[in-house]
């Protein structure tokens, strides 16, 4: 048990009926409730010491980096909408083992390992009694999917118990546990960009109808004034869906009707909506062959050279041009970026034709070892031998002179290519990165940094350093297309206006731990082991934060799977990226297993953080 920093002492003691008291411990609060006149009492969010222990707990959602190890024993009270991520953990992560590849779908994030034995599953409207107390549940989804509050009087205090559905002053943990679909919409979970920021509103609002005096949070500080604070997070969240629909690139997409119910699901009924309108766009030069998410930039010698090879329709496509003599031979192969519809095939294809594959430096490795990483998206055919170039290499390929570029836009393992034709306006590939309507940075868990030197910052200073007149390609986008010197402004203007909302919205030194959920992870994520094999991991870390700071990484195993090393630290400065060392063992049965890792820093303290999988053949 972590050292209690804190200790909040509610009502009189000496005199009520009831004691409320709450331990700020590192990682999440413990609320303990004990009823003076009796022996009964109940735990909220945490068990505590085994001298704490007794009377009920009640858990308001499933996260494991919430829960610490609950006694077998316990009276546990936990949400009905979230049984199988507290009952069916082993289900959980068999299947995650494989569902990793292709993932779109968007997950629930830090999920139990462990299952938790649940003796009360309630819902909306249920009231349960503990410790003398009567407790009303209400549905408040948003940070899950099945999230609830316990609402109780309490010594003529409302009290509101709302786990992590704020954080102290108008605040939220983090922003990409709310990826989700938007069926209304017909939005799948991988543009679902804060999908459940609408189900948030709600909730909040639903909190706040009932009028508590304050507010017990599952991590953070107490919250004195919970109109304010309510308020305050419903504005931010608002301005910040509102902004990111002005720039988005699903505008192009999906057309204007599909973002309006977007936006009204967050900004109310008849809301304001604003829509970057569409850039100038025209056909694409007849030099460009275009099929699906690929692109041929064909030589006048016929020679040509593939940019993304997502699908089996796309290799057949290209392997048929070749065989008709359209195209005399492809030469290279270019990725921008790691999602599968523009790689799956890449390997197939580098083979079919005998020629190498071009990626920047970035992500290299990730083309080579997918598997060795979890963002959505990735295919399981790992590329052998990847020519990683440096951001700015050039290289002449027959009349062309090709430049290679870090592009972290639409996600962070991206890149673009520069292509220069004689007595032709030059050409710029970026993958998904831009549309006509706006940016592609619809999903969260692709690691949209907001550093002025990556993500979009980055992406907006080489557009403007681009040659005049230089034309856009986005693999899904049937045209050409740039920006006007006055759009460009107008991005750049709503993305520094987003970027200050979320400077405000998180309660971290830098709004990139709250949109970038890989800033710690394991490497490998996925290790395929032998029975009692041994073997070294990493845990990597990067420091968003201005200060230097210290990370203590304390690895946990779990059910089988043994971990050989001890806690160990390691300073990063600002801005940089660094690793520990973990060595594991795996168990002699096969199966899948995982192990977890915490991440302490000052002021920050992230329990079961990271995790890393485990399948034994």
């Amino acid at each position: 048990m972590r050292t209690s920093v804190l200790m909040l002492i509610v009502g009189q003691a000496l005199t009520s009926a009831q004691q409320v008291k709450i331990e700020h411990l590192a990682g999440g609060n413990m609320v303990s409730i004990t009823n003076i006149k009796g022996s009964d009492s109940a735990k909220i969010y945490r068990a505590g010491k085994p001298s704490q222990q007794g009377g009920r707990l009640l858990l308001t959602h499933h996260r494991r980096d919430v829960l610490p190890t609950i006694p077998q024993d316990a009276h546990v009270v936990a949400p009905q909408e979230e049984v199988s991520l507290f009952s069916k953990t082993e289900d959980y992560w068999n299947a995650m083992s494989q569902k990793r590849f292709h993932y779109y779908a968007q997950q629930s994030t830090k999920v139990l390992v462990k299952p938790v034995k649940v003796k009360q599953w309630v819902s909306e409207g249920d009231i349960m009694e503990s410790a003398g107390i009567k407790f009303q549940i209400v549905a408040t989804p948003g940070f899950t999917r099945g999230a609830i509050s316990y609402l109780a009087t309490i010594e003529r205090k409302r009290c509101a118990f709302t786990g992590d559905l704020i954080y102290g002053d108008g605040k939220i943990f983090d922003l990409y546990s709310f990826q989700n679909a938007i069926p209304e919409a017909k939005v799948g979970g991988y543009h679902g960009y804060g999908g459940r920021l609408a189900d948030l509103v709600t909730s909040l609002r639903k909190i706040k109808a009932w009028k508590p005096d304050i507010i017990y949070p599952a991590r953070g500080p107490v919250i004195n004034n919970p109109a304010e604070a309510i308020d305050k997070l419903i504005n931010r969240v608002q301005a910040l869906y509102g902004n990111y629909l002005s720039t988005n690139a699903l505008h192009w997409y999906f057309k204007e009707e599909r973002m309006r119910i977007c936006g009204e699901r967050v900004l109310g009924k008849g809301a304001k909506i604003d829509l970057m309108p569409y850039c100038l766009h025209l056909d694409t030069p007849d030099w460009i062959i275009q099929f699906s998410t690929s692109r041929i930039i064909v030589a006048d010698n016929g020679h040509g050279f593939l940019l993304d090879c997502g699908g089996k329709n796309q290799f057949e496509y290209v392997k048929d041009l070749v065989a008709k003599g359209l195209v005399k031979q492809i030469d290279g192969i270019f990725v921008t970026h790691t999602h599968d519809d523009h790689s799956q095939m890449v390997k197939a294809a580098a083979e079919h034709f005998k020629c190498p594959v071009y990626a920047t430096t970035e992500y290299e490795d990730v083309l080579e070892n997918p598997g060795h990483y979890l963002m959505p998206g990735l295919t399981e055919h790992a590329v052998e031998d990847v020519k990683g170039m440096k951001d700015g290499e050039t290289m002449k390929w027959h009349e062309y002179e090709f430049t290679f570029r870090f592009f972290p836009g639409q996600m962070y393992y991206h890149g673009a290519l520069l292509v220069k034709r004689p007595k032709t306006k030059p050409v710029f590939f970026i993958g998904d990165s831009f549309a006509p309507s706006g940016i592609d940075d619809y999903c969260l868990l692709n690691r949209n940094l907001i550093h002025p030197d990556s993500g979009y910052p980055r992406c907006f200073k080489i557009v403007r350093e681009l040659p005049k007149g230089t034309w856009l390609i986005n693999q899904h986008v049937p045209h050409v297309f740039r920006f006007s010197d006055k759009e460009m402004t107008y991005l750049e203007t709503q993305y520094a206006k987003r970027t200050r909302i979320l400077r405000n919205l998180f309660p971290w030194d830098d709004p990139n731990y709250g949109i970038d959920e890989r800033w710690a992870t394991f490497y490998p994520y996925g290790n395929v082991m032998k029975p009692g094999e041994t073997r070294e991991v990493e845990v990597r870390l990067t420091n968003h934060s201005p200060i230097r700071r210290t990370f203590k990484v304390t690895p946990h195993d779990h059910q089988g799977a043994k971990v050989l090393s001890e806690a160990v630290s390691t300073k990063l400065d600002s801005r940089a990226e660094g690793a520990v060392k973990v060595k594991i063992q795996a168990p002699r049965k096969p199966g899948v297993y995982v192990v977890t890792a915490d991440i302490d820093s000052k002021d920050m303290h992230f329990r079961d953080w990271v995790e890393t999988i485990i399948e034994v053949e």
